[in-house]
């Protein structure tokens, strides 16, 4: 399959990672479906791209986007901010649409810190969004848990500025350091065409910050075989 036949929709479009990963991959010739919790940005997107909105706190309405986009593959860069449930219940709900409406490809970007990540957190880092990364780790538990080809992405603390061309992933829990949203959506259309990332749980960083162990597990995408 050609990357100009694969349809992409990705959730949490109108935020810095969600939309950066919009112009990358309708730049690349993906047929792009952008979700956001509300309507309103359509004059704002690249051409071709189609709107779309739903509340990801109501799963009837997740079902109809994704009957409407008939997507080959969801990304998932939601994050509630100052409601956890978009953290916890949206992801989950995302992944159950995904199963209810025959999508089995699923990307679902959360957060170093959580799951098993988190014993190589700093004590600041887990004082001050200890509860965000549980919310994250409980949709973790319900995604790795339904028979979906999931792959799951914990960035390291993002940066709202211009893509190094550094972003690396890590097969390995205990990398950190920091990556910008340009950077973490490259990597994420590189995984929509890596069928080996089926199942893993990979960390983003900007090699130029990474911190952590000396031999840290690198991980490199490969492009899909037609």
């Amino acid at each position: 399959m050609t990357t100009a036949a694969r349809r992409l929709l990705v959730f949490g479009a109108a935020g810095r990672t969600g939309r950066a990963l919009v112009d990358l991959a309708a730049a690349a010739g993906f047929q792009v479906t952008a979700c956001g919790r509300t309507s309103g940005t359509e004059a704002e997107l690249p051409a071709g791209v189609a709107p779309a909105s739903a509340d990801v706190l109501v799963p009837a309405e997740i079902r109809a986007v994704l009957a409407a986009a008939r997507p080959d593959m969801v990304v998932s860069t939601i994050g509630g901010r100052m409601d956890l449930r978009v953290d916890d219940e949206g992801v989950r709900n995302i992944a159950d649409a995904c199963l209810a409406t025959g999508v089995t490809r699923l990307i679902a970007v959360t957060s170093l810190g959580c799951g098993g990540s988190a014993q190589y957190a700093s004590e600041r880092l887990m004082a001050a969004i200890g509860e965000v990364l549980a919310a994250k780790t409980r949709a973790e538990a319900h995604i790795t848990g339904l028979p979906l080809g999931w792959t799951i992405v914990r960035p390291a603390g993002l940066l709202d500025e211009p893509a190094s061309g550094r972003g690396a992933l890590f097969d390995d829990e205990r990398v950190h350091g920091r990556i910008a949203c340009r950077d973490l959506a490259a990597l994420l259309l590189r995984l929509c065409d890596d069928d080996a990332s089926v199942g893993r749980i990979l960390s983003a960083v900007d090699e130029a910050t990474l911190n952590g162990p000396d031999d840290p597990v690198r991980y490199q995408p490969q492009a899909a075989t037609a």
